[in-house]
């Protein structure tokens, strides 16, 4: 075991693809079954944006799992809180196969979300335990990569599944996977040597002053906003999508699957983009630039949709195309920015970045579906007052950080 994990440590590649692994459970779990979205609210005598709520019920769960799992995680060691969140993530998946109701449904996200959360709040942790500045950009930038894989392939994948055997037996692959996680995790995730400590009030009390740390840096802050903010549009994107692509526009479940697909690959592409200028530009310039096409297109998004009701699809798609990608070049730049205050106190960091970025997310995709009116013009005004608020919280707080030295 001692020789797997030193080869890990010593080629950051197959470090990567063990933390992509892990990741990809939450692109898998909040994608996979977008498309079945209509079928399971028939199934269950549920209107559809109660189905739809399921996703918000999801990152709130995820929100209060990366807290207490970033924060513990510090404590106890990464690989022992990864391995209890996906013990919990197994447990709520085979309960979701035997549902009967929207608020089940609703309830059993939550708590698979909780597990989901402590587990992927360590990869930030992890990577932030061994690498750092442009190096800790180029790890997130790769395990970004690899993960993108799951989004683009769950639609698919999930509308696959549900016929041939329903929308429960998504839930069967989601246990099978995470179980094949957990067993990697077990066999091969390394860790730094970690004083254990009880679970006293000792441990909490420093808990509250590691997170107190963060909130105190205002700089990074304005990072944190700027991720929370863009990962809150694309949010609303996910809650709204199957709405917009089959209810409004009549794209059938293959079809809504490869529209999908467009924006991952195009994610992809930025995110090669990033890897391979990280090699020259600091990270907080490729981060300007994301953020300005992101914001460009939602503006213009908006616009088309707001004076021509109802935008010819090719228009639509490729807007949406360039606004989710744009994540290709905000994510792990954002990431590496905001984590390279901290030091010493990465669980900590990362859980607080994790949880106001699944909290606010949830925050607007609850509110999207209390406005959703059979429109089209929710989500993409969602979608601009997200990105908009992001960039004004970043120059507010974290202009300073461009005429710095990169830490």
């Amino acid at each position: 075991m001692q020789a797997s994990q030193n080869q890990l440590l010593i080629n950051p590649r197959y470090l990567a693809l063990l933390l992509a692994v892990m990741v990809a459970i939450m692109p898998f779990s909040t994608d996979i079954y977008l498309s079945s979205v209509p079928e399971m609210a028939t199934s269950l005598h549920a209107p559809i944006y109660q189905v739809e709520r399921s996703l918000s019920s999801f990152m709130f769960g995820v929100a209060l799992g990366q807290l207490l799992g970033g924060a513990i995680s510090d404590i106890k060691g990464r690989k022992v809180i990864a391995m209890i969140g996906l013990s919990v993530y197994l447990l709520s998946a085979i309960a979701i196969v035997f549902i009967n109701s929207a608020s089940e449904l609703l309830f059993w996200r939550w708590i698979q979300a909780l597990g989901g959360g402590m587990a992927t709040v360590t990869v930030g942790a992890t990577v932030r335990d061994f690498f750092q500045g442009n190096e800790a950009a180029k790890m997130f930038a790769t395990i970004g990569i690899i993960t993108l894989a799951a989004p683009l392939a769950a639609p698919m994948l999930g509308t696959a599944l549900a016929a041939l055997g329903g929308w429960r037996i998504i839930f069967i692959f989601l246990f099978v996977y995470a179980l094949m996680v957990l067993m990697c995790v077990w066999r091969f995730m390394p860790q730094v040597k970690i004083d254990f400590q009880p679970l006293d009030s000792r441990v909490f009390h420093k808990i509250k002053q590691n997170f107190s740390v963060v909130f105190h840096e205002p700089e990074a802050l304005g990072f944190m906003f700027l991720q929370t903010a863009a990962f809150a549009a694309m949010f609303v994107f996910l809650t709204e999508s199957s709405f917009v692509y089959m209810n409004i526009y009549g794209l059938s479940a293959h079809q809504y699957s490869w529209a999908f697909a467009a924006n991952i690959i195009t994610m992809m592409l930025f995110n090669r983009i990033t890897a391979y200028r990280l090699r020259t530009t600091p990270a907080r310039n490729i981060l300007l630039s994301g953020v300005f096409l992101q914001l460009s297109c939602n503006l213009l998004l908006t616009m088309v949709v707001w004076s021509m009701n109802r935008p010819p699809f090719f228009l639509l798609l490729t807007l949406i195309m360039f606004s989710i990608g744009s994540q290709g070049l905000i994510g792990s730049n954002t990431q590496a920015c905001f984590m390279s205050y901290f030091r010493k106190i990465g669980g900590s960091a990362n859980a607080v970045l994790g949880t106001m970025q699944f909290l606010i997310a949830a925050m607007v995709g609850w509110l999207t579906t209390l406005l959703h009116n059979g429109s089209l013009h929710v989500m993409p005004t969602m979608m601009l007052i997200s990105t908009s608020c992001g960039a004004i919280l970043l120059w507010t707080l974290s202009r300073t950080a461009w005429q710095e030295k990169y830490r």
